[in-house]
């Protein structure tokens, strides 16, 4: 077999840069949809690990609930799936095995300090530690969204549990944070973790509305309100790109007619619109199809639960229709104009 550096100088390729693309290679990049599916797949086995490990402690050591000797037990067993998911990282199986069990001793150390505490709250402190190793281990990004996503759900539920109410616009405070970071990335690599922030709180607000237990707090306006400054923030970056006084000023009043619309539906409509405009800035393919089904969700939802007449309903959507189609409409007889010219 050829060696690296042979090869590298008999085609006058940078070796450094070879062994630093070769390297990042071996990190855990697989598509979304594949991340999705070993995401279910760690989820299925660190909670077939949790129920191992509650039938041995009450059989074998006889803890009835967990308590401090449980959160030890779950710190050593995500101390030892780092160790592995470091210095075993090319195999398929101790990788994802790695992945479940970090996940199920997360849990574990999470319940053995909130259960003793009677808190839900402390069990969410618990997990940050943990949700920044995962940051920091930098070798699965699958691990980096399920132990954030273990965080952000124990800190909206207990959040819940505090006010005795579970007020679905309250997880849209997570959303910036998301948008923060995958437009100014720091040094390691956090796009899993602003997924997370940016798609939960979503999940949150379709459970409760299932669950016909969510509230909205004060009509949903402060969290409209901050989602649509994020989306202004996003079209302001976008806006800047347009050179014509014309492109501008039809751009602006296009968002303007999409913002009045997207604020009179569910706030989820307007936390979708926000992915959409981020998927446009980050030229994402995966979060503008995330975010286009979700609209179309969310929407559909506001026209089930609209308490009108089915007349009042079809004036509603056509009204929104016919502004998007003439926003629509604008924006194509400029295109048309910019080619012409």
């Amino acid at each position: 077999m050829t060696e690296l550096a042979a090869f590298c100088a008999r085609t006058g390729i940078d070796e450094a840069a070879a062994r630093a693309a070769l390297a990042a290679r071996v990190r855990d990049d697989a598509p979304w949809y594949m991340q999705l599916v070993l995401g279910l797949g760690a989820w299925i086995t660190a909670i077939a690990a949790l129920f191992f490990a509650a039938v041995v402690m009450d059989l074998v050591f006889d803890i009835d609930q967990p308590d401090l000797a449980v959160a030890i037990a779950g710190a050593a067993v995500f101390v030892g799936s780092l160790w592995l998911l470091r210095h075993r990282p090319h195999g398929a199986f101790t990788a994802h095995a790695a992945v479940a069990f970090a996940t199920a001793g997360t849990l574990l150390f999470a319940a053995g300090v909130g259960f003793p505490a009677d808190s839900l709250a402390w069990a969410a402190v618990a997990t940050l530690p943990f949700a920044a190793a995962a940051v920091w281990q930098q070798r699965s990004v699958l691990l980096q969204f399920l132990v954030v996503s273990i965080t952000l759900i124990l800190v909206t539920v207990a959040a819940w549990e505090r006010w005795d109410e579970r007020i679905t616009d309250l997880p849209a405070v997570f959303i910036p944070f998301g948008v923060a970071l995958l437009l100014y990335p720091p040094r390691y690599d956090v796009r899993p973790a602003a997924f997370a922030l940016l798609l939960l709180p979503m999940v949150f607000d379709i459970a409760a509305a299932g669950l016909d237990a969510g509230r909205t707090l004060w009509f949903g306006w402060p969290a409209q309100g901050v989602l649509l400054a994020v989306f202004a923030f996003l079209f302001a970056l976008n806006w800047r790109r347009l050179a014509d006084r014309q492109g501008r000023l039809l751009a602006g009043a296009a968002a303007i007619a999409i913002a009045i619309a997207t604020f009179l539906l569910p706030t989820g409509a307007s936390a979708a619109l926000v992915l959409l405009a981020l998927a446009y800035t980050l030229g994402s393919r995966t979060l503008a199809a995330i975010g286009a089904l979700l609209e179309v969700y969310f929407i559909w939802s506001f026209y089930w639960d609209l308490q009108e007449s089915l007349l009042v309903k079809s004036v509603i959507l056509m009204t929104a229709g016919a502004v998007l189609l003439l926003c629509y409409g604008l924006m194509v007889g400029t295109l048309r104009e910019r080619r012409t010219a």
